[in-house]
């Protein structure tokens, strides 16, 4: 029996021509820099049966039957993402787009943009993790939720959240993709927020959320899902900001629509901008601090989400 020790030396992922067929092209990517848990945690949802015993029995609570029903598979990363660069081609919109709808390219050199708005679909990819000797992959990947927080000082961080629909431990001969060890993040400086297109200049940090409630599809006969389900589309956004506006109060309290837009490298050649529309105020704290900065965090829900 070979001695499994733990050490992680890498967490890839490719995208799939079909449903848990990885691409041809045979290109691993990386999301950006791994900063946090990469969890692969497959479920077996167990039932318990119990039986009527027979007379004299040593335990008449004992479970008689144990087995699994069906099974599901969820993984979760969190990275910070990388300002773009090619060969192979990489760029902060990876897993937040492919959250959004299923028109990213599959051949080695990918897409930069992964689509720009939001359809009924969603990618479909394959996760490869190898713990030491372990090769762990699961296949049928979609997004779930997309989680992308960024404040003062600090890079950006993006956590990804999805479920699968195959979990196996074969191995997959596929082309490494490079290192991101030397890349730009996404630092505060590079970040800007937009509020009915004024620039938020005393924003400080924000926060939003891409949850596409997704589940398995089971089926008679079949344990593994048949497919991972978007039912619905959520978005979230909050933005810290010094308390500038009381014209925000007013908007909060009528329900009058309002666009947000995050920009990622205000000050590069290709900004990227991520458009949050028809939002409407949920939450619009009044500070309580007696002394310093006031500062209060406004919440709203979008309808729609895009990229440029």
């Amino acid at each position: 029996m070979t001695t499994k020790i733990g050490q992680q030396s890498s967490w890839q992922y490719v995208t799939e021509d079909s449903a848990e067929t990885p691409t041809s092209s045979g290109l691993f990517r990386l999301p950006g820099v791994i900063a946090g848990p990469t969890q692969m945690e497959p479920r077996f949802n167990l039932a318990q049966l119990r039986n009527l015993k027979p007379p004299g029995s040593a335990d008449m609570r004992e479970m008689d039957v144990i087995v699994p029903t069906k099974n599901d598979y969820e993984w979760s990363v969190t990275y910070v993402p990388m300002k773009r660069i090619s060969s192979p081609k990489y760029d902060f919109r990876h897993f937040h787009n492919m959250a959004l709808n299923a028109t990213s390219s599959t051949a080695a050199g990918g897409a930069w943009t992964y689509g720009t708005s939001t359809t009924t679909g969603i990618q479909r990819f394959t996760i490869f993790k190898e713990v030491d000797n372990l090769q762990h992959r699961f296949s049928g990947c979609r997004v779930n939720r997309v989680t992308v927080r960024g404040q003062v000082d600090q890079p950006v961080t993006i956590e990804a959240q999805g479920f699968a629909t195959l979990s196996t431990f074969a191995d997959l001969a596929r082309t490494d993709a490079t290192s991101l060890k030397d890349s730009t993040p996404y630092m505060w400086g590079d970040m800007a927020v937009y509020i009915d297109g004024a620039r938020a200049t005393f924003a400080t940090a924000f926060e939003y959320s891409i949850n596409n409630e997704a589940e398995g599809s089971h089926v008679l006969g079949d344990r593994d899902p048949q497919e991972v389900v978007a039912s619905g589309r959520n978005v979230d956004v909050s933005v810290t900001k010094q308390y500038q506006d009381t014209g925000q109060y007013a908007a909060a309290k009528d329900g009058t629509a309002k666009s947000v837009t995050i920009r990622f490298g205000v000050n590069d050649t290709t900004p990227i901008d991520v458009k949050f529309r028809g939002c409407k105020w949920e939450a619009h704290p009044v500070p309580q601090e007696m002394e310093g900065i006031l500062v209060h965090q406004l919440k709203a829900f979008a309808r729609t989400v895009s990229t440029s």
